[in-house]
């Protein structure tokens, strides 16, 4: 994230963007951490209703490939001429100086492949300062075993480092990419206050810490602007006014191949992202430094009052064309909470705010999907205030006038329309970068996890299942709209008939419910029919508590309706959908057999849809 929101760029200060919100969870006053393996068993299923999965890497096995070398960077392949590390925009901002500046020091790369077929990279940059071969501080990248898993291991101990995973290959057109963050220590407050650990704000306390020599542009308020200044005059990032840290949760970027660059370069290369922005209490200053929405009451409260440990779930709108002298280019930046309704808000709004004293033990999962029609941000864990939940964000390609920048993976999904030049008048030069986004284009996607700035950010953090699903061939749900029975029903509004209906989303009414007795549910799928899979939406996936997802209960069939066998029976279940895969069997009826309906002293069955597949 850039230091302060991109000023709007079309409209007025703050505007509305149409998209929908789901939001899951139970709201809790208190947290209590969860064993290891309680953690384990309750995340790792890695079954998603409607997708296939493609790839999992638990970093179980060692990576082979970490012992590359590392090999200095040339800048002959630069991904743009614009803000890539040796942009022609320092140099027509800041002139003859910034090239000794950039000159003063070598970078290094070193990359190597992960996983099945290869089909992660990890990519690593470090900084050798004095130019003499050997880099003073590199980051890494390392496996080890955590709490029953095994997790990768991002480690930056210098703020001109970056370490981050990316796809090898550019993403599907339709995809859902997800991990779960096990450790997390890029800056934000412990135990309330930001030194910690011998540290500031997660940086170490040795040495200068500054944005050098990617600053600012030249006319930003809080220093000379003069890049032939010492490095330590430069825009100190560990306190102070632009004094901060992060960690890129998940991001989607517009170009092939990504690796760790200066942090400026990235405001003009993303599409959607989850991040972190921890702020050092200088930079907030006596203003509020933002805003976080409480999940659990949908309402804000001022970022200076939270842990600084903040999800931030947005999109890249439109640049500034002609940012103007001393300015830098970037894009828009659009905010998505639940608090907002899930609309995309010009103004910096976190979604959620972590609790890192529960990991590892408790973890959180981050996921993105792209469909046909735009993006899904999706973030779940054990949030401060609002408790366990998952927030879940889509929002189109194009809403209104306002675009997802650069969302179009082919040609053929966009005509032109956002086209326009970049342009630049600056004290030391000018240029003209025309055809930002013309008709004809096509901007793959390419998922980026880590720290990516090599200027700013500092820390550790631990990841594991980093999972690449596709659209998945499921067939019908030969359930869907079949008649349906139960023991009993908790209201007329609540019938069996709703269990069937295809949906799980209308509210509280949109499910079968029972208190029964003897609770069950029964679908007569009219013909026999082979199955194979059956998946269960329980309360969690209807927006309902997830304590009141169905504990205990056996899936069965039968061919008359009379005598049943049983295919599945799953006890102590606590998800909010559950998928069942068995042998082949051929039946006419399906019923769900609840014995132990909730986890807490609640006696009423809730079933938001029951479905039966084929495959």
């Amino acid at each position: 994230m850039r230091q302060t929101v991109r000023r709007v760029m079309r409209g007025a200060a703050i505007a509305a963007a149409t998209s929908s919100l789901v939001i899951t969870g139970s709201i809790t006053t208190g947290a209590t951490a969860e064993s290891p393996a309680a953690g384990k068993a309750a995340a790792d299923d890695p079954a998603r209703p409607g997708w296939t999965l493609l790839y999992n890497e638990d970093f179980s096995a060692p990576l082979t490939g970490a012992g590359a070398p590392w090999v200095k960077e040339n800048y002959t392949n630069p991904f743009d001429t614009i803000t890539d590390d040796a942009g022609q925009w320092y140099r027509n901002d800041y002139g003859p100086a910034w090239t000794t500046a950039f000159n003063s020091f070598s970078t290094y790369r070193k990359e190597f492949k992960v996983g099945k077929d290869g089909w992660l990279t990890a990519s690593l940059s470090a900084r050798d300062f004095n130019k003499d071969g050997v880099i003073e501080a590199p980051p890494s990248i390392t496996t080890q075993a955590l709490g029953g898993e095994h997790v990768a291991v991002l480690n930056v101990p210098e703020s001109t480092g970056g370490a981050i995973f990316r796809p090898t290959s550019k993403l599907p057109e339709r995809y859902r990419i997800e991990y779960k963050l096990k450790t997390l220590d890029f800056g934000g407050k412990r135990n309330g206050t930001i030194e910690y650990g011998g540290r500031i704000n997660g940086y170490s306390t040795q040495g200068c810490k500054t944005q050098h020599p990617w600053g600012e542009g030249s006319r930003s308020p809080g220093w000379t602007g003069d890049a032939s200044v010492p490095y330590c005059q430069w825009q100190d990032v560990r306190q102070g006014a632009y004094g901060y840290n992060g960690y890129h949760f998940l991001s989607i970027v517009d170009f092939a191949d990504p690796a760790p660059r200066n942090n400026h370069f990235w405001h003009y290369h993303r599409k959607v992202l989850m991040d972190a922005f921890s702020q050092h209490p200088d930079r907030v200053g006596g203003g509020t430094g933002g805003r976080v929405c409480d999940s659990a009451t949908n309402q804000y409260y001022n970022y200076r009052d939270s842990s600084f440990n903040t999800v931030n779930m947005w999109i890249s709108g439109m640049p500034n064309w002609t940012p103007g002298p001393g300015g830098l280019p970037g894009n828009s930046q659009w905010f998505m909470t639940s608090c907002s309704g899930g609309l995309a808000e010009q103004q910096l709004s976190s979604a959620a705010e972590l609790q890192p004293e529960l990991m590892p033990n408790q973890s959180y999962t981050f996921a993105i999907e792209r469909d046909a029609t735009g993006y899904t941000l999706e973030a779940s864990g054990n949030f401060a205030r609002a408790g366990q939940r998952t927030l879940r964000f889509h929002r189109p390609f194009v809403v209104g006038n306002d675009p997802i920048w650069h969302y179009n993976v082919k040609a053929s999904e966009y005509d032109g329309r956002f086209n326009g030049n970049l342009v630049q008048n600056d004290a030391h030069g000018s240029a003209t970068w025309p055809n930002q986004w013309p008709s004809n284009s096509a901007y793959p996607d390419y998922f980026v996890i880590g720290d990516l700035y090599t200027n700013v950010y500092e820390g550790s953090a631990s990841l594991t299942d980093i999972r690449l699903y596709v659209p998945g061939q499921t067939g019908a749900n030969l359930a869907l709209n079949k008649p349906a029975t139960a023991d009993g029903q908790c209201a007329a509004s609540e019938a069996p008939a709703k269990a069937v209906n295809g949906s799980w989303t209308g509210g509280g009414a949109d499910k079968w419910c029972s208190l029964g007795a003897n609770k069950w549910l029964r679908v007569d799928l009219q013909s026999p029919a082979t199955l194979r899979r059956f998946v269960v939406r329980h309360s969690g996936a209807g927006g309902e508590k997830p304590v009141w997802n169905t504990r205990d209960f056996d899936i069965q069939v039968s061919g008359d309706g009379t005598t049943w066998t049983t295919v599945a029976s799953p006890r102590g279940n606590t998800a909010d959908v559950t998928t069942h895969t068995i042998s082949p069997v051929t039946a006419r009826y399906v019923r769900v057999n609840v014995l132990n309906p909730t986890g807490d002293s609640d006696r009423a069955a809730r079933i938001y849809e029951l479905e039966a597949y084929a495959s």
